[in-house]
């Protein structure tokens, strides 16, 4: 089972909260990567997309990815890899992130679950202690 969580996350002090996913488990920081990254180059419906064209058949492999890291989906399995592998040191590399292919789309989908909530639901800058609360007791995921 992989555990997640999610929380509103400011750049700094002047910048809106966002809504952000964390794995507790340090092995998937590549992951939390990814995800968190979206909006920048790729949304969360492109990764999707990207999984479904392989689900379906269209595709044997689709690739996404970020400065930082590149998944490689496939129809059971999807990799995620550090792109800075070679570059930094080796206690900086993130480990290689193997996960179902369904269960990225399970987190993915829950993650725009939560994001939709937020956007109704959540008055940004809400104190943390609340805006969990809120999530606890609206969200089945």
């Amino acid at each position: 089972m992989i555990n997640y969580t999610f929380k509103q996350w400011k750049y700094n002090e002047d910048s809106l909260a966002e809504l952000i996913i964390l794995f507790p488990e340090k092995k998937y920081v590549g992951l939390e990567e990814l995800l968190n990254t979206e909006g920048v180059a790729f949304s969360l419906e492109d990764i999707l997309n990207k999984i479904d064209l392989v689900i379906s058949g269209v595709s044997q492999l689709e690739e996404i990815g970020t400065e930082r890291s590149l998944a490689e989906i496939r129809l059971d399995i999807t990799l995620i890899y550090d792109l800075f592998e070679e570059l930094v040191s080796e206690e900086d590399i993130n480990p290689t992130v193997e996960i179902p292919t369904l269960k990225l789309k399970e987190i993915i989908q829950d993650y725009q679950k939560i994001e939709e909530f937020d956007e109704k639901t959540v008055v940004k800058d809400l104190p943390e202690s609340l805006w969990s609360k809120l999530i606890e007791n609206n969200f089945n995921g």
